[in-house]
């Protein structure tokens, strides 16, 4: 006798409900399977869309207190009219106005469907320094508030001072050794209102970062007396020239029609004043001490103002002396 296995026979009522099992997963696949669809053509057009003329750069509009031409500004930003909004990277645009010399503080923002918006501040000379024989016939570096050098000149403006004893600085675009860009720069890029000088601070910067920090100090009006600052040792030295009268035009050195000695008291003759500024700190109470003394010192003529302490500032020269001499 032979044993045949054989498969048990299965319920009807159970061989239908796997049947529809089956189905339902069948359906519950073909539903997810037309949603993803859906998805993936919605999410196709939408991408699709963005690079569609509806979508594309139509407009710059640009922000600054400088005669900057949006043009000139949008080259330098690297972006062109007609080209998909989607494809700007304004961390890029940042980057790339910041790196051009003469610019700084750049911002920049998409505003759908077609415009970028851009803010930027125009870098302007604060001062020079002469660099002899390495530029050919432009010996002169400009550098701004930062120490960024924006350009090189065979000739150095008049209402600029001179910083001498400072390294030999480098391209344009560069910042000079111990300014406040130089300091900042390996963070990112600097611009104009990143320079890390307190000028009411007790803490003396570095010599180069205080000189330019006195000179900004200035009323914009007054920075044209200053001849030139001297670097070196313990103390910053200055001269001045008391009977200067700014170059108009640069807002970065003075101010329309205003004249430097306008109501100072002894400033009544071409002299050269020698001013002694010890070390860095302190800097605003000295240009302080400064204007005081030029606005209210004594008739004649002042040689030398020592503003070591200026709470107590020191002169010297033929006015001081014929001041303290009694009278018979």
């Amino acid at each position: 006798m032979t044993d045949v296995l054989t498969r048990p026979r299965v319920d009807p009522r159970i061989a239908g409900r796997w049947v529809e099992a089956r189905r339902q997963e069948g359906r519950r696949r073909l539903h997810r399977l037309v949603v993803s669809a859906a998805v993936l053509t919605v999410a196709g057009l939408a991408a699709g869309s963005l690079y569609s003329p509806i979508f594309e750069l139509r407009h710059v509009r640009l922000t600054t207190s400088a005669a900057l031409a949006v043009s000139k500004v949008a080259s330098f930003a690297g972006v062109r009219l007609h080209e998909p909004l989607i494809d700007i990277n304004t961390s890029t645009v940042v980057g790339r106005l910041d790196n051009t010399a003469d610019l700084g503080a750049a911002a920049a923002s998409v505003k759908w469907p077609g415009t970028l918006v851009v803010s930027v501040t125009q870098r302007y000379p604060l001062m020079v320094i002469k660099v002899p024989g390495t530029h050919g016939p432009n010996q002169w570096a400009e550098v701004d508030q930062t120490g960024r050098v924006l350009a090189y000149a065979a000739s150095v403006p008049s209402s600029l001072p001179r910083l001498n004893g400072v390294s030999t600085p480098g391209p344009v675009g560069s910042w000079i050794p111990g300014s406040p860009g130089a300091k900042a720069g390996p963070s990112g890029p600097v611009t104009l209102a990143n320079v890390d000088v307190n000028a009411s601070s007790s803490n003396a910067p570095s010599q180069v970062s205080a000189a330019m920090a006195f000179v900004s100090e200035l009323p914009a009006n007054r920075r044209g007396m200053v001849q030139s600052i001297n670097i070196g040792g313990a103390a910053l030295t200055l001269r001045l020239s008391a009977a200067q009268t700014p170059a108009t035009g640069n807002p970065a050195s003075s101010a329309a029609g205003a004249s430097f000695a306008a109501g100072a008291s002894f400033a009544k003759q071409p002299q050269t004043v020698a001013v002694n500024l010890g070390d860095g700190s302190h800097l605003a109470a000295k240009v302080v001490a400064l204007l005081t003394v030029l606005d209210q010192g004594p008739q004649g003529v002042v040689s030398g103002i020592d503003l070591s302490v200026p709470d107590r500032p020191v002169l010297s020269g033929p006015a001081v002396a014929n001041s303290s001499t009694p009278s018979s």
